[in-house]
C-alpha cells in the first residue's frame, strides 16, 4: 500500500500504541467477540440509519426531522470518511507489519479515521441535539463503538478519536440545517 500524508497526530506514538495493546489485549472469548462484534456492526452506519427510519416513522414532526437528520448524518460521514479523508492519509490498519489479535474481516482499506467512529458520533450527535435527555444513551453507544473497533484490532484509538470529532462536526452541521425552519 502506499504511504499518503501522515494523520496528524492526536495522541503520542507510543500512547496510542499502548492504548491500543491494553484495550486489544482485554480477554477475548467467542461470546464476547461476537457481541463486540454486534456492536461493531451496528456503528457502521446501517444501524444507525435503520434507528434514524424508526425514530422518523413514530417520532411525529420532531421524530421526522431527527430520523432524517440521524440517517443523513451518519450516511454523510461514513462517506466522507470513506471517500475523501481516508485516501488522503492511508494509514495502515494495526494488523499490517505486527502480531495482534483481530476479530473479523481484515479488511484492506486505511485505518485513520474511524468510520464506525465517525459515523456512530455523527448520529449520536444529531440525536442528541432533537432529543437531549438521550444524550448519555447515544454517546456511550457511540463511544462502545470506537472502544470495539480497537478491541477488534481494526484501529488504533487515534484513528477512534479523529472519526469521533469529525462524526461530531458533521452531526452538528447535519442537525442544524435540518432544524431549520424550512425543513419538513
Amino acid at each position: 500500500m502506499e504511504q499518503g500524508i501522515t494523520p496528524p497526530q492526536l495522541l503520542p506514538r507510543s500512547l496510542d500504541r499502548r492504548l491500543f495493546e491494553a484495550v486489544n489485549g482485554l480477554p477475548h472469548s467467542s461470546q464476547s467477540d461476537r457481541y463486540i462484534s454486534l456492536v461493531s456492526d451496528l456503528g457502521e452506519g446501517m444501524g444507525w440509519v435503520a434507528a434514524g427510519i424508526g425514530i422518523a416513522w413514530l417520532g411525529g414532526r420532531r421524530g421526522r426531522r431527527a430520523g432524517i437528520a440521524t440517517a443523513l448524518a451518519s450516511l454523510g460521514t461514513t462517506y466522507v470518511v470513506q471517500r475523501m479523508v481516508k485516501p488522503i492519509f492511508r494509514r495502515r490498519r494495526p494488523f499490517v507489519a505486527r502480531e495482534v489479535m483481530v476479530v473479523g474481516i481484515r479488511t484492506g482499506d486505511a485505518s485513520f479515521p474511524s468510520g464506525h467512529t465517525a459515523s456512530s458520533f455523527a448520529a449520536a450527535m444529531t440525536l442528541a441535539t432533537f432529543y437531549p435527555n438521550a444524550t448519555p444513551l447515544v454517546f456511550t453507544l457511540a463511544a462502545l463503538v470506537g472502544a470495539s473497533r480497537v478491541h477488534l484490532g481494526h484501529h488504533f484509538p487515534s484513528d477512534v478519536t479523529a472519526g469521533a470529532l469529525i462524526g461530531i462536526g458533521m452531526g452538528t452541521v447535519t442537525a442544524w440545517i435540518l432544524k431549520l425552519p424550512r425543513f419538513l
